[in-house]
């Protein structure tokens, strides 16, 4: 598993809702916020982000620095750092650890230090300053508690203690990990576990590396990783020969199109699958393993390269010496190339074997393994010391807090009472204070909105139902030839009522309504529609409405009005019954007409969506049926 690309991703994203900033109202800060988002933007090309972080730099640079000067400052350090812009990044990182150092900012102290640490693991490969400086960025997560941060230094700690073979410590390193990791994790969890199965895999302690890949396999919801960790388990099943399980394992994974997006990791599956064929059946696997080792040179996959090299090496040991020695000298090589001693170490074993009486190999397999052995030595000391004085260090300061602490305490309780109350008063005062302005700007809102949506009512209507007709009006009065014919008489007089009608009904829309005497007013409504060409039936007098709430009488009101409205307008009716009932906590009012009806299809023309939007609004449920020659039933309900 690339494990340096899992936590540069780390570096990338993790200051995401972590110590937001308090930002400045003035405008220079503004400006600043807004070319940081866009450098944040990982849509757009990286110089653009680039050119955005160095506007907000520009802006911040000079003032005076809080958190979000770090922001920007780490910002810039990371995408000079994806440029691969090394001294710039380590230029601006610096600068990022001595500002944070003087403000005692911790947070980005230790997000500094990562990224230190990340450039001597990643680019300059000092493991020893790497791990030094993961080091402290763990120590700078745990003053702010951060556990998540604390436990992911510590993965990192724990791989160059692997990678450097002092495989106990890295397993010392795993288990304090896992303390502060969540229980939950689904990512860093399962790659602890991964990283101590392959420490046991080293230490030939081949039931614990089992035990523990199979557990990175159930904690995982990676894809990716899952295939990752069974091909690790595979390559252990190999190693504890135990043939069968490897190739069974590594053909169902081999047939996952997911390695179809990893290349390296493919082949590091196909070649591992050909290596345990040719283990356990001695099958003819010739073609297929110098494809593989084909196919990682395309990818630049050196290790893979090496590994290639090396069965390849094996393949041909009994069945052509000169093939093998080629194919081992080319391991060799590259094994050399890409700082891989390990890998040297093993394929020199077996080229002594081809060359039992070649004194350069055997020097320099005496060279490398003492200077392995060396650096393993020195670096587990190193890495020891390091927590050593790290943890007397810790112990040092835990002892000068609690004698500072028990000597203030005391006079912090005072200052902390005093500043509580102060702090209550000043809440309380500011609630009231923006609790009094809402209610007046909601107020306030509330009226403009009002207003206006009724000045849009009025004259839509005056539009739609007067305006047409006292055009016509006029062109009536204007012909004089008109005004003296009877018939014509008598249509202006039918309009004029008509527009006197509609005018009232108008009036009635939008006029307030008395909600304390309620059912006087319902009944001024039916009075109006109750005609002698219009029987309106209703039970009204039965019923009480001063449980009903004020918001829910006036939108009651509005509909039976909307209804009463459609039903003189469209529907041709001689009856309409409205009857109300009390069913539980809830009131049910059915209005019928034995009108024409008309098609559901074209209610929006109805003024029903209206109706139906005013009900559900205070709660209530809205249904109608109609069909074009069979009236129209509406039932309204609504809670008490």
């Amino acid at each position: 598993m690339n494990y340096k690309l899992l936590f540069l991703f780390v570096i990338v994203s993790c200051t995401k809702g972590r110590y937001q900033v308090d930002m400045k109202t003035d405008d220079v800060y503004s400006k600043a916020l807004n070319h940081y988002n866009d450098a944040n933007n990982r849509d757009k090309q990286l110089d653009l982000r680039l050119v955005s972080i160095n506007k907000a730099y520009e802006l911040i640079r000079g003032r005076k620095t809080d958190t979000f000067t770090h922001k920007v400052i780490y910002r810039k350090a990371i995408l000079h750092y994806s440029k691969i812009e090394y001294d710039s990044m380590l230029y601006f990182n610096n600068e990022l650890l001595n500002s944070a150092k003087n403000r005692k900012d911790f947070f980005y102290l230790g997000k500094a230090y990562y990224l230190k640490a990340f450039y001597y693991d990643d680019v300059s490969f000092n493991l020893d300053s790497s791990f030094y400086y993961y080091n402290k960025s763990k120590n700078n997560f745990l003053i702010v508690k951060d556990s998540i941060e604390v436990g992911k230094k510590l993965l990192n700690m724990a791989i160059i203690q692997k990678n450097l073979s002092d495989y106990f410590g890295s397993k010392e390193t795993i288990t304090e990990a896992l303390k502060f990791l969540p229980k939950k994790d689904e990512k860093y969890i399962p790659a602890s576990y991964n990283l101590l199965a392959t420490n046991h895999n080293y230490l030939l302690n081949f039931d614990d590396a089992i035990l523990y890949y199979n557990k990175a396999i159930d904690r995982t919801s990676s894809l990716k990783d899952i295939l990752v960790y069974k091909n690790n388990l595979a390559n252990t099943y190999i190693k504890s020969k135990k043939y069968n399980l490897a190739i069974k394992q590594l053909d169902i994974v081999s047939k996952d199109t997911i390695l179809n997006s990893m290349p390296v990791e493919k082949y590091r599956v196909y070649d591992n699958l050909a290596y345990a064929r040719w283990l356990r059946d001695t099958v003819d696997v010739e073609i297929d393993l110098i494809n593989f080792f084909k196919n990682r040179i395309k990818y630049n996959d050196k290790r893979g390269i090496v590994n290639s090299c090396k069965h390849l090496g094996e393949f041909y040991l009994t069945k052509d010496k000169n093939q093998a020695i080629y194919w081992l000298k080319k391991g060799m090589h590259t094994s050399k190339s890409a700082k891989n001693p390990q890998g040297e170490l093993d394929i020199l074993r077996l080229l002594m074997t081809l060359k039992p009486n070649s004194l350069k190999l055997k020097n320099r397999y005496i060279m490398l393994n003492d200077s392995l052995y060396k650096n393993e030595l020195r670096a587990k000391t190193q890495f020891a010391k390091i927590r050593y004085d790290d943890k007397l260090k810790n112990e040092e300061i835990k002892e000068l807090k609690t004698i500072t602490k028990n000597q203030q305490l005391e006079v912090t309780v005072q200052q902390r009472q005093k500043i509580i109350y102060l702090l209550l008063g000043l809440i309380v005062i500011i609630l009231a204070i923006f609790y009094s302005y809402y209610l007046i700007q909601k107020h306030k809102k509330d009226k403009e909105k009002e207003v206006y949506r009724t000045e849009k009512l009025i004259s839509k209507r005056v539009h739609d139902e007067i305006a047409n007709d006292i055009s016509l009006l006029a062109n009536l009065v204007g012909d004089n030839s008109s005004l003296q014919n009877p018939s014509s008489k008598k249509t202006l007089e039918s309009k004029l009522q008509n527009v006197y009608l509609r005018a009232r009904d108008i009036s009635a829309d939008i006029s307030s309504i008395d909600l304390k005497d309620f059912k006087e007013e319902l009944k001024n409504l039916i009075i109006q529609y109750n005609t002698g060409s219009v029987n309106v039936i209703t039970n009204l007098e039965d019923f009480e409405w001063s449980k009903i709430a004020d918001h829910k009488k006036i939108a009651i009101y509005r509909v039976l009005q909307e209804l009463f409205i459609n039903t003189k307008k469209h529907s041709n009716c001689k009856r309409i019954t409205l009857m109300l009932k009390d069913k539980g906590v809830n009131r049910i009012i059915t209005y019928t007409d034995d009108g024409v009806g008309f098609n559901k299809n074209k209610v929006k023309f109805n003024g029903l969506s209206n109706a139906e939007n005013r009900i559900e609004n205070i709660g209530g449920s809205f249904n109608f049926e109609t069909n074009p020659d069979k009236g129209v039933k509406v039932i309204i309900n609504i809670k008490r």
